[in-house]
């Protein structure tokens, strides 16, 4: 959409994409220089405290009153600026409809798989895994399933996390979810993208046809590949260690070549994002922790009894973070 136009008026200052994003940049580092980035996460907080307490509630007024010097503190944004600067953009209003839609974006990537054909592809933050392994296009050369008897069917939560007893996604169900399943896909728990997407089509329930009750998903990491070049013969996961109820997972799978029998480890994980040195440093705890309690767990066909198995790890390897898994293949 470049030139980006401030306001309709064609008259008005317009920028290149590079330029607009230059701006961009420039507010969050100012921002964070200022402060004001923390304020923004403490907003954030107060107001999600604000939504549990009743108005009844002790400390409801003060934290009301917190929370609006909150707002006018962040109104001073840097980026807040920015954002009232660029709101009457034309081309910045074709955004939500023309990029970040998902049904335009499905279709971009499905295209752009299809078209460069891969043998392997490997997704982060996917959150629509069943709507990909049902789609015929794509589906026709691509699946995640170890067992191609078994279909695919996001986790069940009927109640608050790990509140439920049906709840799929528990602490002490989360591998039992991941090894039944057949898919080479580890979800986060309770992410923020299956609660959006479930408040959302809460609030407007039959606008989202892509969304259902039985299609959202959490988002993780997914591994896909050719059906007519590999088989899989190993599925494995690695829980990355969490001080909350929270858990995810490095996806570990290996396959073998149909013509040659040659194997191929194939692995992927998600990393903390992030660019605070805070957030380096939970990067790299995530690598190599030896004083975190990793668990991995995988499951093996069985030629014999053409089955799928869980198996131990040989050895009985100690994995002390995502780098000596990924040594251990």
């Amino acid at each position: 959409f470049s030139p980006i136009f401030e306001s309709a008026d064609v008259k008005s200052k317009s920028y290149s994409a590079n330029e607009f994003m230059k701006l961009v940049r420039e507010a969050k580092l100012a921002d964070t220089a200022s402060g004001m980035a923390s304020k923004f996460s403490e907003l954030k907080g107060a107001e999600k405290m604000l939504k549990k307490l009743k108005e009844s509630a002790e400390g409801y007024s003060e934290l009301r009153e917190s929370t609006r010097k909150l707002r006018e503190e962040t109104d001073r944004s840097e980026l807040v600026k920015l954002k009232k600067q660029f709101q009457n953009s034309p081309q910045l209003q074709k955004v939500d409809g023309e990029i970040l839609s998902w049904s335009k974006r499905s279709e971009r990537i499905k295209r752009i798989v299809l078209q460069a054909r891969p043998d392997v592809i490997t997704f982060q933050e996917m959150d629509h895994v069943q709507q990909f392994l049902q789609d015929k296009d794509f589906s026709a050369r691509y699946t995640c399933m170890v067992d191609a008897a078994k279909a695919y069917k996001p986790p069940t939560y009927t109640g608050h996390k790990g509140g439920s007893p049906h709840d799929d996604l528990s602490p002490d169900k989360y591998f039992h979810h991941l090894l039944a399943s057949r898919a080479a896909f580890a979800p986060k728990s309770y992410s923020n993208a299956y609660l959006f997407r479930s408040k959302r089509d809460a609030k407007a329930p039959g606008t989202h046809t892509i969304d259902s009750i039985d299609t959202i998903d959490d988002d993780g990491c997914v591994i896909f590949w050719k059906k007519d070049t590999f088989k899989p013969v190993e599925l494995g996961f690695l829980r990355i260690p969490s001080d909350t109820e929270k858990s995810e997972a490095v996806v570990a799978l290996t396959l073998q070549h149909l013509k040659t029998d040659t194997m191929l480890n194939v692995l992927t994980a998600h990393l903390p994002s992030g660019d605070e040195h805070s957030k380096e440093l939970e990067r790299l705890a995530v690598l190599n922790n030896p004083s975190a309690n990793w668990t991995a767990r995988r499951i093996c066909f069985d030629n014999k009894d053409k089955a799928w198995k869980e198996v131990p790890y040989e050895d009985n390897p100690k994995f002390v973070g995502v780098t000596s898994y990924v040594k251990y293949f």
